[in-house]
């Protein structure tokens, strides 16, 4: 009886490509909310915030209820979602928060109304919940399976070309700066 021998070479190859090709998708949804969630400072990654001012007539606001103001200022915005909770910030100034997560404020001396409509980023929002790890245990579990792929795809690649375009020669300084390059940052 003979040992069937196994070609490690090969074998690297075909983890190497068969395992690159099940990360395709993880690794598209992790970059995009990669790059979304590393700008939290100069967008909204997750919402969409539409600002617009409308001008209403001049009445006597504080005469009123807040359940009747906030159901006059409700009333002038097209497809405002109901009354979550009314909040006097100060007194000339009224905000009506929608269930929507939108908000409503009213400047009584201007008689204006400050729109602040949010919506959900369609998919983007998903994926930065995932990225951040807001989702369920069965997550974090997946995404340590996906970080081990990772890890080994990196270590296999090290192995995947021979000869004089191997990473063990020349090409080694690119290992090498992708290294160097996140322990600057660490360092810096």
């Amino acid at each position: 009886m003979t040992k069937a021998r196994v070609n490690w070479f090969r074998l690297n190859r075909s983890l190497h490509r068969d395992i690159g090709y099940f990360c395709i998708g993880m690794t598209l949804i992790f970059a995009i909310s990669g790059i979304a969630v590393n700008h939290n400072d100069d967008w909204n990654p997750d919402y969409s915030v539409e600002l617009s001012q409308l001008q209403l007539a001049p009445r006597d606001w504080l005469a009123l209820s807040d359940r009747e103001l906030s159901q006059i200022l409700v009333e002038q915005v097209p497809d405002a979602a109901g009354v979550k909770a009314t909040h006097w910030s100060h007194p000339g100034e009224f905000k009506v928060f929608l269930q929507d997560a939108s908000n409503l404020t009213l400047d009584l001396t201007r008689h204006s109304l400050e729109v602040e409509k949010i919506s959900k980023r369609p998919l983007l929002n998903e994926f930065n919940r995932l990225h951040l790890n807001e989702t369920h245990k069965a997550w974090v579990i997946f995404s340590d399976l996906y970080a081990g792929m990772l890890i080994f795809l990196a270590i296999s690649a090290l192995f995947m070309v021979k000869g004089r375009h191997s990473p063990w020669r020349k090409r080694g300084l690119l290992v090498l700066a992708g290294i160097a390059l996140p322990a600057g940052f660490i360092l810096w």
